[in-house]
């Protein structure tokens, strides 16, 4: 996670809205402090989608 740039890597599953395979990638979040809700090595759940061109999570939590 780097806050200060916004951004946050996942491994994550296929993402069918994004027509995406499984991988590793980083991500942008739409707002820093939503990287306040989840720490290094969480499983988590989100929601990403092309926001101007790139890819940004949307939401995120802590997996139950």
């Amino acid at each position: 996670m780097d806050k200060d740039a916004k951004k946050i890597t996942l491994k994550h599953q296929d993402i069918k809205n994004l027509e995406m395979p499984a991988m590793t990638m980083v991500f942008v979040v739409k707002d820093a402090s939503m990287l306040d809700r989840v720490k290094q090595g969480d499983k988590v759940r989100f929601t990403a989608e092309k926001v101007g061109g790139a890819l940004t999570i949307t939401s995120i939590e802590p997996a139950k």
